[in-house]
């Protein structure tokens, strides 16, 4: 377990994920407990299943059981590891045991099975080394090439290329059609995206070493982190720095915003800070890492993943590291949350992991690409996408 600073506990206040309504449920049950979770489901031969499992017939049986009705009569809990019930508008519902090698429910109901449909060979000429989703859908990718590509998912085609002069590092789309991006020349370039393609706006300038992430702090100000151990805070619409987070003894190579409005770093000094931005406080500092911290991420539940050349994943509630996820052989450099229960992870082991947000277990290892996978991306169509050193952008479909 890690260690930390905490320098004002109390403002710190994580936001739980707010359930989407629905008229089907799900119930679940274990040894212990009874949990309740909504979640949408689809028919599953005569079966409703979380859309997100892959079950096999031959691991399931069928029971019917009686469901609470108005009158509020109880219903005893069926004595298995693990079940799941559907209910329906009739007022019953139907369980559905799970049996697996583990004895897990959770294993058994978030099973994956992400296949890899699209490759786009040779999509940089140079290593791909971030990506993002547009709010067109379509999505951005930055390269040692020297340039910006804006791609169509729907034709996996290209459709334009931005031509800069130094490697590009990190894109934030700050509002539509307009693009920040940091590069090795240490400044932040502004672009827009639909009106005069291919012609930078603005440049911002005042980090002293090359650009590693950026980050929409709200509707006015975004922030970046630096190489040269600062994060400053930018006025987008006076183009200027306002501020500048002091703090880090090294090199700053991630940000992120949290859900409570703060910004989260990561860095080679082995820790990471939450900061109030607005009023230059840094309130608590985790350490646990044995090497640089290359990605930190926050998860619907407000739990913070950390990622490491260490090759651990850290998982962090408030100031606590409540577990260490092992699994990959080098570095993690991305995270991407799936869905409530599913997270993914993208490593230089050439991997990309799916792991169980409840049971903090691997699901699935996905394999394809050549080299270091650099960014994993849960696009609004569904797929996982990603990119790589190999040059290539992969496109993961859960089938």
């Amino acid at each position: 377990m890690g260690c930390c600073e905490v320098k004002n506990r109390s403002q710190y206040n994580g936001i739980p994920q707010q359930q989407n309504p629905s008229q089907n449920y799900q119930k679940t049950f274990n040894q212990d407990n009874m949990q309740k979770s909504k979640q949408p489901v689809k028919e599953f031969g005569n079966y409703n299943i979380n859309k997100y499992n892959t079950i096999n017939n031959n691991d399931i049986e069928h029971l019917n059981v009686d469901y609470p009705n108005s009158d509020n009569q109880k219903v005893n809990p069926p004595m298995s590891l693990g079940s799941s019930f559907d209910i329906d508008n009739r007022g019953s519902y139907n369980e559905v045991c799970i049996r697996n090698s583990h004895n897990s429910l959770y294993e058994g109901m978030n099973s994956t099975n992400y296949n890899c449909i699209k490759t786009i060979d040779d999509a940089h000429d140079e290593k791909i080394v971030c990506l993002i989703e547009l709010s067109s859908g379509k999505i951005a990718t930055g390269s040692y090439d020297c340039s910006i590509k804006i791609w169509n998912l729907k034709t996996f085609e290209c459709e334009d290329t931005i031509r800069e002069n130094e490697y590009v590092f990190c894109l934030l789309e700050f509002e539509k059609n307009m693009l920040l991006s940091g590069t090795s020349n240490n400044t932040i370039q502004l672009w827009d995206l639909k009106n005069t393609f291919g012609q930078c706006l603005h440049t911002y300038k005042g980090h002293l070493l090359w650009i590693n992430s950026l980050v929409k702090c709200n509707h006015k100000f975004f922030a970046s982190c630096s190489n040269d151990t600062d994060i400053r805070i930018w006025d987008y619409f006076a183009n200027k720095c306002v501020n500048v987070l002091k703090g880090h003894n090294d090199c700053v190579l991630t940000l992120i915003k949290l859900n409570d409005g703060r910004l989260c770093s990561g860095s080679s000094d082995l820790t990471i800070k939450i900061w109030n931005w607005e009023l230059n406080i840094c309130d608590v500092t985790l350490t646990g890492h044995t090497k640089w911290i290359k990605c930190v991420y926050q998860l619907n539940n407000g739990y913070i993943l950390s990622g490491s050349d260490d090759n651990t994943i850290k998982v962090w509630k408030e100031d606590n590291n409540i577990k260490t996820l092992e699994g990959h052989q080098h570095s993690i450099r991305s995270f991407c949350q799936i869905n409530d229960n599913l997270f993914a992870s993208a490593s230089f082991d050439k991997t990309i992991k799916i792991w169980d947000i409840n049971s903090m277990k691997c699901i699935q290892t996905l394999k394809g690409h050549d080299s270091n996978v650099i960014g994993i991306l849960n696009h609004s169509s569904g797929n996982l996408i990603s990119c790589s050193n190999d040059h290539t952008i992969k496109i993961w479909k859960n089938v």
